[in-house]
């Protein structure tokens, strides 16, 4: 069993479905989950990630189906049928061949109606799945107002599922609140320094470019073209190729 940090408090979490799994989980105003069950006592559960966020995922059981549970009891019924057939053929000594087609017969039942349990296994699978900040937000916070639909980290940081961390947005107050994130910050940062970086990039002129292609008559180094006229050397090549300034003879 965890041990509690200082102010936890766990709380049940309830399911909006019917299932026969024993087992119970509960989430913390930490953002911990741990489970009750046959083979454990206040386990912390595991929490993978999905685009950093992380998230819990569990497997129940609906109860079976009546219909489907007779249909299986009597195929199993019907196993223990033949299973004694082929004990009274043993002991009457049947014959080899008549036991053999008889126990092959079997194997064959077993592994159809082995199929059926498995596909109603199957069906009565429930895969349950959420966000922990999400839970811990509808067991810890005050209900959302109207149109609050999307919770945010305050620290912007995803592993921080504490309750104090967690607030109720909408769609407009949680895209202001983003618009802080230290990414956000450090994107709008570099896309200015990137502007600023070609603003001071000289333009080409015809003077330029009559300059550049004299020069690259000459055999200068691109290299050297890059740095003199401070443009790139895809630009550089593409002059060359006559891509581009086509219309521009070199000076004389």
């Amino acid at each position: 069993m965890a041990t509690n940090y200082f102010g936890e408090v766990w709380k049940n979490v309830e399911f909006d479905f019917e299932y026969t799994n024993k087992n119970r989980i509960e989430i913390s105003n930490y953002g911990r989950l741990r489970s009750y069950n046959k083979q454990s006592n206040g386990n912390l559960l595991k929490t993978p990630l999905i685009n950093g966020y992380p998230i819990i995922r569990l497997r129940f059981f609906a109860p079976k189906n009546e219909a489907t549970s007779a249909d299986l009891k009597g195929f199993q019924q019907q196993i223990f049928a033949i299973a004694r057939e082929i004990k009274g053929m043993k002991l009457n000594d049947a014959g080899l061949e008549i036991i053999e087609n008889a126990e092959k017969k079997l194997l064959r039942f077993r592994k159809q109606v082995s199929k059926k349990f498995a596909l109603a296994t199957k069906q009565r699978g429930i895969h349950y799945h959420s966000l922990v900040h999400r839970l811990v937000a509808t067991y810890f916070l005050p209900p959302p107002a109207d149109g609050q639909t999307l919770i945010a980290h305050l620290d912007f940081e995803k592993l921080n599922n504490h309750v104090y961390n967690l607030k109720w947005m909408t769609p407009e107050e949680n895209y202001k609140h983003q618009q802080n994130s230290p990414l956000v910050l450090k994107e709008k940062f570099e896309r200015k320094n990137n502007q600023a970086k070609n603003r001071k990039t000289a333009k080409l002129t015809v003077t330029k470019v009559m300059l550049l292609k004299k020069m690259l008559n000459e055999g200068k180094p691109i290299k050297q073209l890059v740095k003199q006229f401070k443009i790139t050397d895809t630009q550089i090549l593409r002059i060359k190729r006559g891509e581009n300034w086509a219309n521009i003879s070199a000076a004389g």
